[in-house]
């Protein structure tokens, strides 16, 4: 694959700095080297040759070993990257316990706790994958546990929290090419996952890859395709009760949510408009091509 010039070089760390930004977070040589948006990889080289261009000419600066756009505002990330770090390491253990369900393949911590940009009161967004046909029957004995356990939200956004909002069938985990883009790219690969189950996480990947795109520096060995076990028919039919069953709870609440066999995503608080609106706003601003 052709490697980028030293323009689109450039151009590609102003892009990644400027989609950095909305989140007031700068980011090490490593994360931007790893999650560089780019039309193609790029070198560590030529990529710290375009940095230190970028600070001569005071269009970027490096702070604390990380970098950003000048005259930006920017978060305290140290304290967020510790505070990232004491919520995961409180709450591994449940999501372990959580992956002893049978049907879990894998469980994987999202967005901003997995960007290690949580705020104070931060909920704790992941994301499941389950057998072929065991979304909802999943759901429901996940949504029990932590019911329990008093982790389950009694409102959206409740502090200390698990949101629950994506289960997804291992059989299809590809994202839907109409909600592709940028900001789901970047939560994709930027996933912690806790629970891997016969290499879920990088079939999850492969099926994917569409995320080269956006960040071509980002790279994975794949595996083979995994054979999967049959489902079992009475097992089947407990699934097909666990929906109706649950559809019936939620149909007074159904606003944006997609409920599927194979899929159940909670959309309430979207994010993916504002942060693609907020990233086109900034390349304007920053007078930087798309």
């Amino acid at each position: 694959m052709r490697k980028s010039s030293g323009k689109e070089t450039a151009k590609a760390v102003k892009r990644t700095l400027a989609y950095r930004s909305i989140f007031e977070y700068p980011v090490s040589f490593y994360q931007l080297s790893t999650f560089l948006i780019s039309n193609k990889p790029v070198d560590g080289k030529k990529l710290k040759e375009s940095l230190n261009c970028l600070i001569k000419e005071g269009w970027a600066r490096r702070r604390y070993g990380k970098y950003e756009i000048n005259r930006e505002k920017y978060t305290n990330w140290l304290w967020k990257y510790k505070h990232a770090n004491r919520i995961l390491k409180e709450n591994s253990e449940l999501i372990k316990f959580l992956g002893g369900i049978p049907w879990i393949k894998m469980i994987a911590v999202t967005g901003s706790l997995a960007a290690y940009n949580p705020e104070k009161d931060s909920d704790i967004d992941i994301m499941i994958i389950t057998g072929k046909n065991r979304v909802w029957l999943t759901r429901g004995f996940v949504a029990t546990i932590l019911k329990i356990l008093k982790k389950h939200p009694e409102y959206d956004g409740q502090p200390g929290s698990f949101c629950t909002n994506l289960f997804l069938d291992e059989t299809k985990m590809a994202w839907d090419k109409d909600k592709r883009n940028i900001f789901v790219a970047s939560d994709i690969v930027m996933m912690h996952p806790v629970v891997d189950k016969s290499d879920t996480y990088l079939q999850f990947m492969k099926d994917n890859n569409w995320v080269s795109e956006y960040f071509p520096n980002f790279k994975i060995n794949y595996p083979t395709k995994i054979k999967r076990r049959s489902s079992g028919i009475l097992l089947n039919a407990l699934e097909k009760i666990a929906k109706k069953s649950q559809m019936v709870y939620m149909k007074k609440k159904v606003t944006t949510e997609v409920l599927k066999s194979h899929i159940i995503h909670f959309k309430k608080n979207d994010n993916s408009p504002r942060i693609v609106e907020a990233y086109k706003a900034a390349l304007k601003k920053l007078k930087i091509s798309g």
